[in-house]
């Protein structure tokens, strides 16, 4: 039998190495260009900064004095969550990069959402002359700053609409009370509910759980925000919820009822009693 030339099994030896090489290229190309044509990208934009804000879109986008005003504008909004955070955000910058070919990924909480909030950059689409961003975005920011990564996104999102405070323009509360007139009392347990309960609309169910987190807030304080928030928990439901904040699913509910049925009622739930009223009713 003849054996293979030395020079024969090296070329093999090599040829191996050179296609793997080649293998691995091609993965790390696959992998790695988005995020570098995003990055070139948006290296090319143009820019304005304010005292909390950098804010960046294509060249003759939007103009000068637009995005000025805007980071203006949002300054206000930045100082009013900060202050609701303790002021620990304070030195915090935020990045707000508007593209008119920004496509939010799947995983968004909402279909219809129309930015992506990642650290302390928020990319939204740019639609005509006139920049618009949801106030939740700088919220999601400024919680990540704050508070660090969130356990669970759709958490996350209402604790940014509770950081926020109002609902198209009207308290946060008197709208998620408008709501509950209308669908009647929706439990902890039916916002949390998967899959989503049908009955109650995507934009119903953003501004119930913000409001529920809201009563979080008023009724244990932020830092009881703090842990739910924190908390790890790949799809939320109400067992997880009361180990987050260490109570128990009666006690959960019968303070999200007590803390709504006063704002029905008109009376703000800080001047009232955490005893349920005689003759209300509780939800089976």
């Amino acid at each position: 039998m003849i054996a293979e030339a030395p020079s024969e099994r090296g070329f093999g030896k090599v040829g191996a190495a050179f296609a793997i090489a080649c293998l691995a290229l091609v993965a790390i190309v696959i992998v790695f260009a988005r995020p570098l044509r995003r990055y070139v990208r948006e290296s090319l934009m143009q820019s304005v900064t304010s005292t909390h804000y950098r804010i960046l879109c294509p060249p003759g986008a939007l103009t000068q004095q637009a995005m000025t005003q805007f980071a203006t504008i949002r300054e206000t909004l930045f100082a009013a969550a900060d202050r609701k955070l303790n002021d620990v955000a304070s030195n915090a910058e935020i990045r707000l990069i508007f593209d008119p070919d920004f496509k939010a990924s799947a995983a968004t909480t909402d279909a219809a959402q129309t930015y992506e909030v990642t650290g302390t950059t928020v990319r939204t689409l740019l639609r005509g002359k006139a920049p618009e961003l949801d106030p939740a975005a700088d919220a999601e920011a400024l919680l990540h700053v704050a508070w660090g990564p969130p356990g669970s996104p759709l958490i996350a999102h209402w604790t940014a609409l509770w950081l926020v405070g109002r609902w198209q323009a009207q308290e946060l509360g008197m709208a998620a009370a408008e709501v509950e007139q209308r669908l009647g009392h929706k439990k902890v347990a039916n916002l949390l509910g998967q899959p989503p309960d049908a009955a109650i609309s995507p934009e119903d169910h953003a501004l119930l759980g913000a409001a529920w987190v809201n009563a979080v807030a008023e009724l244990g304080g932020t830092a009881s925000v703090q842990k739910l928030y924190s908390a790890k928990m790949t799809k939320p439901g109400v067992a997880e919820v009361t180990k987050a904040l260490g109570t128990t699913q009666t006690e959960l509910e019968r303070k999200w009822q007590m803390w709504i049925y006063a704002y029905i009622a008109g009376m703000p739930p800080a001047n009232h009693s955490m005893t349920m009223p005689m003759g209300m009713p509780m939800s089976k």
